[in-house]
């Protein structure tokens, strides 16, 4: 059975051992109550019922002398009282029964919350690299979709394995008791050889729901994809027209997944009806040769019970080993999260050093970095002082992005070093690091929150009155005001109903608001009209200020706010200088300028 990723998840139960444990005793007792309670009591209550004398002859001595002193010789208190052993029997299992199902659930849902919180915090851990080469769609769908199958399996699955179990040694136990005490009855054990032949159709089924589980989760993670690309990109999809299209792919994907699916429930709606005619076969045997052999009417009835107390559980096991195929097939694809290299890692506490305010003096020494076969830096060399704001430049893929991405630590170079303050990046603490860089990004994420909380992204805890000179520096203050409910303004999804010139300066005013000395500007005026430019690059003067400044930018006329312009083409350095200089000198930079028709 291939479930050794599931395995990895049974520890968490340990977690939860308490809610699990009450499950599983409640469990127990159900099985009690239903393997060997009752076929106990339809070999003795009914017939003290009925005042069979065949079958009263065979309840123990004791049971009939603790019942006529609770009766006192009364026929009728004695009926009484063996009637109300029926409800009594029944209202056990069903409340062991009902208890085992609700803390059964109660754990798998924890579980269920441990599992996603795990897998969550694991993504908030890896590398940019893996967010490219994964999508969203089908990341969501892991922690979702396959997460739930997990819980079930780990919960109920256990649970199950458990039970039934109990149901079935309590059975077995029960009709074990019965043939010692009588031959004829031994006769009837036949019927139980037949249990190990319904291990075959559990196991052929068993391999086909596991193959079909695995199919099935990997096409709802391609469903679950193109959802997120359709509603991600509305704009899109309305101009070209693409409605027709993405219909089209997402019907075949859902009648994908419900032809799968129902490939899944084929081979586990097999599993029961299979098991059903095997043990009818040995069912009918043992009755055969029971009646060959003088049993009674009511030692048949009792043996009868107890050899369909033993045969149900054996069904519940197949459905089990279903449960826990499927559960093997999910884990799988959540192991692909969990089990995800960590390139960015917290180092050593013995390795991170100590330092006092970081200045913002910046070094990148022959730094080499690719993505799998794709080179992108190649022995770049820069450094930069406190204070100065440097502009990157180069032709799309040139390495600009990445090289601005290795200094809060999304990615660490595969060769070379790169140095805040003279301090290898790989010998500060993340938090530490990251709360001494700002960026503002070209198309900035704006959370479904109010515009406080928005802000308050930059430093988590700061005042009301803070959050307002934020907006106020980043001129984000008068069109904020001007909203119907100011402040408290809830943003729509990914900001929506700001322009994009205020959704930037919402992220200006978290850059103030954090007021780290290094400071990135990623191509933080390219989406704005001339308008919406003037007013956000006011504001990202201020913001500059006496902060060492990182800034890609395709508009020259932002450039012309650096000290310096890096120009980089093919992963390498090739140009450093002033606007000035740069312009006058043949080469990518006078290439790129001509091209922009600002020369």
């Amino acid at each position: 059975m291939r479930n050794s990723a599931l395995r990895r998840y049974y520890h968490l139960l340990w977690e939860v051992r308490g809610t699990f444990a009450g499950g599983i005793l409640a469990g127990v007792v159900y099985g009690l109550a239903s393997g060997l309670g009752l076929p106990t009591m339809v070999k003795y209550v009914f017939p003290l019922l009925f005042q069979d004398e065949k079958g009263m002859s065979q309840i123990p001595s004791w049971l009939m002398d603790a019942l006529q002193n609770l009766s006192q010789g009364s026929l009728m208190t004695m009926t009484l009282i063996v009637c109300v052993m029926i409800p009594l029997i029944f209202s056990i299992r069903g409340l062991s029964g009902y208890l085992n199902t609700y803390l059964i659930n109660k754990s798998g849902f924890l579980v269920l919350e441990r599992v996603r919180s795990s897998a969550f915090e694991k993504l908030q851990r890896l590398p940019m690299s893996y967010y490219h080469g994964n999508r969203s769609g089908d990341l969501l769908s892991r922690l979702t979709f396959d997460a739930e199958v997990i819980r079930n399996a780990i919960a109920q699955g256990s649970n199950d394995l458990i039970k039934q179990p109990a149901t079935l040694i309590a059975a077995l136990s029960y009709l074990v008791s019965e043939a010692l005490k009588q031959d004829s009855m031994a006769i009837a054990m036949i019927g139980l050889f037949t249990v190990p032949l319904c291990v075959l159709p559990i196991s052929r089924a068993g391999k086909k729901i596991g193959k079909r589980s695995r199919a099935v989760q990997a096409q709802m993670g391609d469903t679950a994809s193109t959802i997120n690309e359709t509603l991600q990109s509305p704009l899109e999809v309305r101009v070209y027209q693409l409605e027709k299209k993405q219909e089209t792919i997402y019907s075949q994907q859902v009648r994908e997944v419900l032809r799968l699916m129902m490939k899944v429930v084929k081979y586990k709606s097999m599993i029961s009806p299979a098991i059903e005619v095997v043990a009818s076969v040995g069912f009918a045997f043992a009755l055969f040769l029971g009646v060959q052999r003088g049993m009674s009417l009511e030692q048949f009835m009792a043996v009868g019970m107890a050899l369909y107390m033993a045969y149900e559980p054996v069904k519940k096991l197949g459905a089990v080993n279903a449960l826990l195929r499927q559960g093997g097939a999910a884990a799988e694809r959540l192991e692909m999260i969990m089990q995800a290299e960590e390139s960015v890692s917290e180092p050593a506490a013995q390795d991170i050093q100590k330092r006092g305010a970081v200045r913002g003096d910046l070094e990148w020494s022959q730094v080499q970095f690719a993505y799998e076969e794709e080179q992108v830096l190649q022995d770049v060399s820069l450094q930069i002082k406190q204070g100065e704001m440097v502009a990157l430049v180069g032709p799309s893929g040139s390495g600009k992005t990445t090289m601005v991405h290795l200094l809060p630590r999304l990615f660490d170079p595969q060769h070379g070093v790169v140095k805040i303050d003279g301090c290898d990046l790989r010998h500060w603490s993340l938090r530490d690091l990251r709360r001494n860089i700002a960026v503002v990004p070209q198309m900035p994420m704006l959370f479904q929150s109010n515009i406080w909380e928005n802000i308050r992204v930059g430093r988590e805890g700061a005042s009301d009155e803070e959050v307002m000179v934020a907006a106020q520096k980043a001129h984000a203050h008068d069109f904020i005001s001007r909203l119907p409910e100011g402040y408290d303004t809830v943003l729509g999804e990914r900001g929506t109903g700001l322009s994009g010139g205020q959704r930037q300066r919402i992220a200006m005013a978290r850059a103030f608001l954090k007021d780290a000395p290094i400071l990135i500007l990623d191509e933080a005026t390219s989406a704005l009209d001339a308008e919406s430019e003037a007013a956000v690059t006011e504001s990202l003067q201020t913001l500059c200020q006496n902060r060492t400044t990182l800034l890609i930018a395709h508009r020259f006329s932002s450039i012309r706010m650096a000290h310096r312009i890096v120009v980089l083409e093919q992963g390498k350095i090739v140009a450093d200088g002033t606007f000035d200089e740069l312009k006058s000198q043949p080469g990518t930079f006078r290439k790129l300028l001509e091209a922009s028709g600002e020369a």
